[in-house]
């Protein structure tokens, strides 16, 4: 029984509708936060371009890396229009060699009644992103085609509604779990129907995924519970404090919800790949019967499962690298390192979201199993008359 009537032409109005939509949805006015207490009303970040080295006084440094170390005094002409003179001093871990037409970015700290100080923040680093985001488009397209500009759209839009509406919710207050949650649902639907249009496969898809969402969730429970974990124990929650007494957000299931958003990709990942694997076997052949699809299913998911869970450990890995090697310099000892709130919170996340992917193999599996040998198409009638006149003939 078909479910969503596929159309190229409603996927194709689909996609336009949720560009212009993240179009507006990133172009809109940023809303004013229930509380700036944490923010200087003094401080901005302007673009500029080096004009001058006016002096320097620069050694190698002894460490690995080649940076140079010591001071430089610059003019740097600001976009605004503005010229100024500063002093950059370059060091280990804040090091910005410039020089003669270096696009910068300025920090300007101007309170009133007061001579501003400008220090130099950082590369303007516009060019490079807009260089790395044109090459990622064009791969996209290049290899992906039509299902490459679907996949990006759905990415932005991901990125733009979690930024302008899930983020800022769950700061004002709103319940973390049910922003999350909401995120969840609108970016797989959105990202489901845009690669497959209104079809059984996207419904099956999406259902999948929030099936493994929901287990996703239910697992963080139970680990939480069984490692005395609270949103309070994060790295960022003292940060967060006085903002959550002035706002009213819950740091207690924030942790939930980053679970829940965190495991997403994987759980949609595994969702739709076997789906698509298991329409194809099913399209092959359409008589296949159910209990064949499901273990052809688990088959495949077991392949999955074993690439993905090194994925999960190795993006964990990566990740946590240069905290691993801070522990391991401060000569932090096993027993410690195994019982602190920072292997517990990541052992929580890594694994919860590696046991969802688990789970989404017999949920997908067993969804395709149930449906798909219950789709009567043409395809399924063209093969039983042929089947039939093949026995007809022999007769």
């Amino acid at each position: 029984m078909q479910i969503f009537h596929h159309s190229q032409l409603w996927r194709r109005m689909f996609a336009v509708f949720i560009l212009l939509f993240t179009v507006v949805l990133a172009l809109m006015p940023q809303s004013e936060h229930l509380f700036s207490g944490l923010t200087s009303n003094t401080i901005t970040y302007e673009p500029g371009r080096v004009t001058a080295v006016e002096t320097e006084n620069l050694s190698p440094s002894p460490l690995k890396g080649g940076q140079m170390l010591g001071d430089q005094t610059l003019s740097i002409a600001l976009d605004n229009g503005e010229m100024v003179r500063l002093t950059n001093y370059l060091t280990d871990t804040h090091n910005i060699l410039a020089e003669e037409g270096l696009k910068v970015i300025v920090c300007v700290d101007a309170p009133e009644g007061v001579e501003p100080y400008y220090t130099l923040y950082q590369y303007d680093r516009t060019t490079g992103v807009a260089v790395i985001l044109v090459i990622f488009l064009l791969l996209m397209l290049l290899v992906g085609g039509e299902k490459g500009f679907s996949a990006a759209l759905a990415l932005a839009f991901s990125m733009v509604f979690l930024i302008r509406v899930t983020i800022p919710a769950i700061y004002q207050g709103s319940s973390p779990v049910g922003a999350g949650l909401a995120a969840v649902l609108i970016a797989t639907a959105v990202t489901i129907f845009l690669l497959y249009g209104f079809s059984v496969r996207g419904g099956l898809a999406i259902a999948v995924t929030l099936a493994g969402e929901c287990l996703s969730c239910l697992l963080f429970l139970l680990f939480s519970s069984l490692l005395h974990l609270t949103g309070f124990q994060s790295s960022d929650a003292e940060s967060l404090l006085v903002a959550a007494q002035n706002t009213g957000m819950d740091l207690s299931t924030v942790l939930f919800a980053a679970t829940m958003i965190a495991s997403l990709g994987a759980v949609m990942d595994v969702a739709v790949s076997l789906l698509s694997a298991l329409w194809e076997i099913h399209e092959t052949d359409p008589l296949l019967p159910g209990k064949r699809l499901f273990a052809s299913g688990i088959h495949i998911g077991r392949d999955m499962i074993g690439t993905m869970s090194n994925t999960l450990v190795f993006a964990f890995a990566g990740g946590s690298l240069t905290t691993l090697l801070v522990l391991i310099s401060y000569g932090t000892q096993p027993n410690q390192l195994l019982h602190s709130d920072y292997v517990a919170l990541e052992l929580a996340h890594g694994l919860c979201g590696t046991c969802a992917v688990i789970l989404t193999v017999p949920l997908a599996s067993l969804a395709a199993a149930i449906v798909f040998p219950q789709l009567k198409n043409s395809r399924i009638i063209s093969v039983i008359h042929k089947r039939n006149f093949k026995k007809g003939a022999n007769v």
